[in-house]
């Protein structure tokens, strides 16, 4: 297995409709075939593809060398987003891209450094070539800018924890108690819940938003 010690993203530079109707296999081929029949390469340039919907599509060997960087191909891995059609390079990710890529890219780039500890840097196409936007954002921004996901969220996870804490202490009570008692118990539980609820809804709006 050669070295890697890059993972290079990129973009299809397709609308976002492209192919809608075919299968991730059907874009890869596509794909493969512009790099194979219309510009001589051995195989598709990318080492990964990601769809619309998060699918993760394997193209080039990764025993192999790609074909997307000039120069910058010997111990990299490419990853191609389908999209990124008419956009700057200064755009943002949520510009060109479905939030399924967003998760997709960061498990993969995740799996890939786990996979290869070797692998020390991630980067944009257009951190080489500043003739091209591709891949339609900024990736040093982009990498700091989201968490992961929802559920990896600090504070989404306090809330989930919040509620399922209330829950359970609203359960011990009632089994502790009878008549009157447990009718007063079980209005508490069911406020405390009601606000961990909110709170939760609160936090994951946020989140959305950008306030982390």
């Amino acid at each position: 297995m050669r070295k890697l010690t890059e993972i290079i993203i990129h973009c299809a530079a397709v609308r976002p409709d492209w192919m809608s109707d075919q299968t991730t296999f059907a874009k890869v081929s596509e794909i493969r075939k512009w790099h194979v029949k219309d510009r001589g390469w051995s195989d598709i340039g990318y080492h990964f593809i990601i769809d619309r919907d998060g699918t993760v599509a394997e193209g080039r060997e990764m025993e192999k060398d790609g074909a997307h960087v000039q120069g910058r191909n010997k111990g990299t891995v490419g990853v191609c987003l389908i999209g990124g059609h008419g956009s700057n390079a200064t755009d943002k990710f949520a510009d060109h891209y479905t939030p399924e890529q967003d998760n997709a890219l960061r498990k993969l780039l995740d799996d890939l450094q786990a996979k290869h500890p070797s692998i020390s840097k991630v980067s944009g196409h257009n951190d080489y070539t500043s003739a091209k936007a591709c891949p339609g954002f900024k990736v040093s921004e982009w990498i700091t800018g989201t968490p992961k996901s929802v559920a990896k969220s600090t504070t989404v996870q306090a809330s989930a924890f919040q509620m399922v804490s209330g829950a359970g202490a609203g359960i011990a009570a009632l089994g502790a108690l009878d008549g009157m008692a447990q009718i007063i118990a079980l209005v508490f539980s069911g406020a405390v819940l009601l606000t961990a609820a909110w709170i939760f809804r609160e936090r994951i709006r946020h989140w959305a938003e950008g306030v982390r």
